[in-house]
Order: structure tokens, then sequence, then C-alpha cells
């Protein structure tokens, strides 16, 4: 009873905003035709792994095996999971390539849920826009080159398959079908992050070797007339992350050379840590690292992947400031401290949390962190 309750309670919130395409007598939305199917009927084929050892021998001489599901079972296993559709696998020379194939609607059930979590009803509106920006992203990603279209990682989008599933997400699905985000009329690349921290970035301040667009570009989340922020609720709207000498030292000697011309070892001691100038949106541009062996700059979101904690999780953003100690001629503490989790470019999650907590639709959500896009309807 109280998952039903649940389930009302978000449909009654999803009712409040519709689409309706041109001619319908509701408004001119923008209808995508001809290039796409619906989430019913598009096939996304989804990497579940791309060197999988072939220890029954699935695919030994064959080109490829198609699993499906049999009997009164709707799911096939792999792993230990449960996935919807059918899996096809494919040999290499590196192991087993196995591919999820189902439709657009069931691979969301499987990723909206751990992307966004669990919401409140007063929530149900981030809820709507993830699922929406993570079918943008879908359609987006379709290839026709390579044997997948996406993985089932956080190189794209986190898909967990039936196991994942949740009554709240699957409203969010069906409450806003087939709708996706679109600049000049089609689908957009449209990432998303845990916390932006205060404001969003263009995605040259953090992948800098990648060119900018427009409906990707630095987006206050501050509430207005007030000194908050939509994604303050989020626990890693601020943080704090400390080095000692030793510990800065290790992660430089590990890790610096993979983004930098440093030596693979013998990088030796650090010297400095300067700041190399802000991004529009206040975010860290460079970092120079000064060692024994000499000098490396770090850009963008390399800085993250350098300045790693002592399990090896990269920093929390590049929306940060620090302060150094030396002694010795060596940098002995460096004290990070800093805002958001994420990269911080498009869809703030937990701003839209906290835009939905005030009210605002999945719609202006999402017309908020993509500027300049329009929210419409694949039809085919």
């Amino acid at each position: 009873m109280r998952a039903y309750l649940a389930v009302s309670a978000v449909l009654g919130v999803g009712a409040c905003v519709s689409l309706v395409s041109p001619g319908a007598g509701g408004g001119n939305v923008p209808v995508v035709r001809g290039l796409y199917k619906n989430g019913r009927n598009q096939i996304v084929r989804i990497a579940l792994a791309t060197a999988a050892p072939d220890t029954a021998g699935v695919a030994r001489g064959k080109e490829s095996v198609v699993i499906r599901a049999e009997g009164n079972s709707p799911y096939v296993l792999w792993n230990g999971k449960r996935y919807r559709g059918d899996l096809v696998i494919t040999p290499s020379d590196s192991g087993l390539l196995v591919v999820n194939r189902l439709s657009m609607d069931d691979y969301l059930r499987g990723v909206v849920p751990l992307e966004i979590g669990n919401r409140t009803a007063a929530e149900f509106a981030a809820v709507q826009a993830q699922a929406v920006a993570a079918r943008t992203y879908a359609y987006k990603h379709l290839n026709d080159i390579r044997g997948f279209d996406m993985y089932s990682t956080v190189q794209d989008q986190v898909y967990g398959g039936v196991d994942a599933e949740k009554p709240q997400s699957d409203t969010a699905i069906i409450t806003t079908a087939d709708v996706v985000v679109l600049y000049a009329g089609q689908p957009i690349t449209t990432p998303y992050h845990s916390t932006c921290g205060g404001s969003t970035a263009a995605v040259s301040e953090v992948w800098y070797d990648q060119p900018d667009q427009p409906y990707l570009r630095p987006v206050s989340d501050r509430i207005p007339g007030t000194d908050h922020y939509y994604c303050d609720p989020s626990p890693r709207f601020s943080w704090t992350q400390n080095f000692d000498g030793a510990g800065l030292r290790a992660v430089m000697e590990k890790y610096l050379a993979a983004y930098t011309k440093a030596p693979k070892a013998g990088v030796g001691r650090i010297t400095d840590v300067r700041e190399q100038g802000r991004t529009p949106s206040g975010r860290m541009a460079a970092l120079l690292v000064q060692t024994d062996s000499g000098a490396y700059t770090l850009r963008g979101n390399d800085i993250r992947f350098v300045l790693r904690d002592p399990k090896g999780a990269i920093l929390n953003s590049t929306y940060f400031s620090f302060t150094r100690e030396t002694s010795g001629g060596e940098v002995s503490a460096l004290t990070v401290n800093g805002r958001g989790y994420g990269h911080g470019i498009g869809m703030c999650q937990w701003g839209a949390i906290g835009r939905a907590r005030a009210g605002q639709n999945y719609r202006t959500i999402l017309e908020t962190y993509y500027p300049g896009t329009t929210v419409g309807r694949i039809a085919g």
C-alpha cells in the first residue's frame, strides 16, 4: 500500500506538465520525425562487458551468439543480474563483447534510478528532468560504427538492468514519454553531474580539449534574492581535502605522468603548487606543480585525476581554492577547499532537486541548465 501511495503521489505531480504536439490544440512543441523511433520501438545496445572471459565457450568459433529469454521469464541473466531484451555475445581478440539489446524505454528504467536516486514526491520534477536528460543523451549517442551504442558505466550512463528499476523512476519515464531536449531541432548531448557548487561550467572550462557548445555554458544556481543556492542541500556542496607532504608526493609520483610530460618515476620533491588562472564560472583553470624534475601544468579536469585521495578517488571538482605550507623547500601540506561534485557541465542534479522543491517543473529545469534549448518529442 505504501508503494502504491508513493506512485500515486508522483503521478499527480507529473500531470501538472504536459507536452502537446503541433496541431493538437495545446501549443507549438517541436517534434523530431524520421531520424529516430519512439521509446517503445527504438533499440539501444548497451555494452555490459567488452573483454569478458569465454570460460564456457559460449561464442567459440562463431561470429556472435544471441541469448533470449525462454519460457515465462521476461529476462535474460548476465553475471547474476537480470536484463530486459536480449544479449548479443561477440568474440574478439581481447575476450567477449557482451551487449544488452533492448528498447529505449526499458533501458531508461535501468538508468534513471541509479543516476538520481529515490526522491520525495515534492522532488518528482527532478526525476522527470533526469529521465529526459538520460533519454536525450541516449538518442544522441546511438552509434552505427561500433558494435554497441553506450557503455553501462559512468563512461556513458550507469545502467543496472531490471534490478535497478523503481516505481518512481518508471513513472517519470512514462509521464515524459519520448520527450527530449532539442537545439536547432535535434537532440543534444546532455551531460549532467551531482552538484555544481553555485554555477555550472562551459565545456572548455573543464574538458579543455573539447569545443564549447551554445547550450552548455555557465548557469548560476543562486536562488534569486538570497545568498543560497538550489544545490545547497547536497552533502558535497562544500568540502575540504587535505594532503600532507608524503601524501602529495605519492599522488604526484603515481598520477602526474599520465597527464603531463613528467617522468613516470622519480618526480622528486614537490617544491611548489601554484594557481594558473580561473575560468569564467570560477573554477581552477590550471595548476602549476613544481618538482625537482621540472614544472608541470595540469589543466581543467586533469587536476581531479591527479589530486586523488589515498583510496584513489578523484578530487570532487575543479571548483576550489587551496593553501599550502612549505618546510625545507618542499610542500609539507596542501589544503583544498572546494564546492560541488562532478565535472559541473550541464544539469546540476542537486540543483534540479532544489528547483523541484521550489515548484519548478521539469521543462523549466531542463531549459535552465541547457540554455537556448527547447523541450520537444520524438515521433516515429
